[in-house]
């Protein structure tokens, strides 16, 4: 149990279909992109590419939504959009640069092949509720941030064919429009490396997210999204220290976000500083009162602080919100638990575990319920699964 606050970040093991079961989709997506005088070929080319790809991911979302009914399970559109930005891989790139006629630039087209494995889609459909609602969350703010840095070239790259209509553009303005877009280039490099960080959070290679959000940081320093994406990462990685460290400067560069508030109040729980963690997860429902996972690991942590009755309060308001977040009942059979009321703990990880069927703390915890029941031969079961998804206690 001394790792159950990392746990509530990303709880979950992948999941792996078998090789028969596993159908790679490929995809094309073309679009292009208008380079002004003032940019570079290098650049204009990702710029085409990133509009190619999210071309294809339309059209992979498709698949994605038709897989995933022939699995009983029905996604909305956000989740889909986060699944195919996530999970799709791109084989090859081609590009077609054209000059343009009347002024000075290119048209770059950019056609992008990408693939979608099934195995992949099986492995996002076996996580837990509250781990898929944090990802899709984390790309929603993601392509915000993108689509916010599309708007200011596109602002910037307006102004210039203004200023020459007018007559205006001279040596001084030229200079000043040229580092102002070089100034926006690095934040969109710095971009593509926290769109690459996400796939590897889905891919629970966090390591992989750390080196990317160094890389994104170096170019561009005040991105808050780069410090709360590795700050969740080393939380996750049981280095709660360096966590809060980055996840303070998130807050500070954006103190609006409240998942960071999460996260951060999750590192102070692995510190065993639960009263800091509690004051977190106070700020994130003030500032997302639906959010599930704030009252989730609230209502954890109040039970760590003997006030068990108000964190079985949090923890049924995680539930209404989210009936489907396992992590919830998990922790609720926790609170019956502490009240000697086995049963109800019972029903609660049955609950959990027929969300997640992979979820090896809990047919352990139940296993311990049975056992305290004097269920031997049910204990003995749930103990032999848990070893089986290996946790051991």
């Amino acid at each position: 149990m001394k790792k159950l606050f990392a746990a509530l970040l990303i709880a979950g093991n992948l999941f792996t279909c078998t090789p028969a079961d596993a159908e790679v989709k490929t995809y094309t997506g073309t679009d292009e992109y208008i380079m002004s005088e003032f940019e570079t070929i290098d650049i204009a080319k990702q710029r085409a590419r990133q509009k190619a790809e999210r071309n294809a991911q339309e059209k992979a979302g498709v698949y994605i939504s038709s897989y995933s009914e022939t699995r009983d399970m029905e996604l909305v559109t956000d989740e889909i959009v986060s699944i195919a930005c996530g999970i799709m891989s791109v084989t090859d790139v081609k590009y077609d640069v054209q000059p343009l006629a009347d002024v000075n630039g290119f048209v770059i087209r950019a056609t992008v092949t990408a693939n979608i494995d099934s195995d992949d889609v099986n492995k996002w459909l076996t996580k837990g509720a509250q781990e898929r609602s944090s990802l899709v969350a984390q790309n929603k703010e993601l392509q915000k941030v993108v689509d916010e840095q599309t708007a200011t070239i596109e602002k910037l790259k307006a102004q210039i064919v203004q200023l020459k209509a007018d007559g205006k553009l001279n040596q001084s303005d030229r200079e000043q429009v040229t580092a102002e877009i070089a100034a926006e280039d690095k934040v969109f490099q710095a971009n593509l490396k926290l769109e690459e960080a996400q796939k590897k959070f889905i891919a629970h290679d966090f390591a992989a997210v750390i080196k990317l959000c160094d890389e994104a940081l170096t170019l561009d320093p005040k991105s808050a999204i780069a410090y709360g994406k590795r700050g969740a990462a080393l939380s996750v990685m049981n280095q709660p220290q360096q966590s809060i460290a980055d996840l303070n400067k998130a807050i500070e560069l954006d103190p609006t976000n409240a998942d960071n508030y999460v996260n951060r109040g999750a590192s102070h729980g692995n510190l065993k500083n639960f009263t800091a963690a509690v004051e977190d997860f106070n700020k994130a429902i003030e500032l997302d009162p639906k959010n599930a996972m704030a009252y989730n690991n609230r209502g954890s942590t109040l039970r760590f602080l003997g006030n068990v009755q108000q964190g079985l309060q949090d923890l049924n308001k995680a539930i209404e919100l989210n009936p489907k977040i396992d992590i919830a009942y998990f922790n609720r059979a926790f609170c019956h638990i502490a009240t000697g009321n086995l049963p109800p703990a019972v029903a609660d990880l049955d609950k959990a575990i027929e969300l997640r069927p992979n979820f090896a703390m809990a047919y352990y915890v139940r296993g311990q319920c049975y056992q305290m029941q004097g269920h031997i031969t049910q204990a003995q079961a749930d103990f032999d699964k848990a070893r089986q998804l290996g946790y051991s206690g």
